[in-house]
C-alpha cells in the first residue's frame, strides 16, 4: 500500500514521491503540491500544522 502524504496547507493528498515541494522543520519533512503551499508554510509552520491537526485529527501529514 502506498504511503500518502498531506499538504498541510491546502489539505490535498497524494502518494508519497508525487510531490516534489517539500520543507524540512523539526525534524520532519512536509510535502506541498505547489510552491505557494510551501511558502505559505514557511511563513508560519506552526500555525499550518496546528489547522491541519485541528480539521484532520485522524490523519497524519507525513509518513511515520
Amino acid at each position: 500500500m502506498a504511503q500518502m502524504v498531506h499538504d498541510v496547507v491546502c489539505g490535498m493528498s497524494t502518494e508519497l514521491g508525487e510531490w516534489t515541494e517539500m520543507v524540512e522543520y523539526k525534524g520532519k519533512t512536509y510535502y506541498f503540491c505547489c510552491d505557494g503551499c510551501s511558502g505559505a508554510f514557511k511563513k508560519s509552520p506552526e500555525y499550518h500544522i496546528k489547522n491541519f491537526a485541528e480539521d484532520h485529527p485522524d490523519l497524519m501529514p507525513t509518513p511515520a
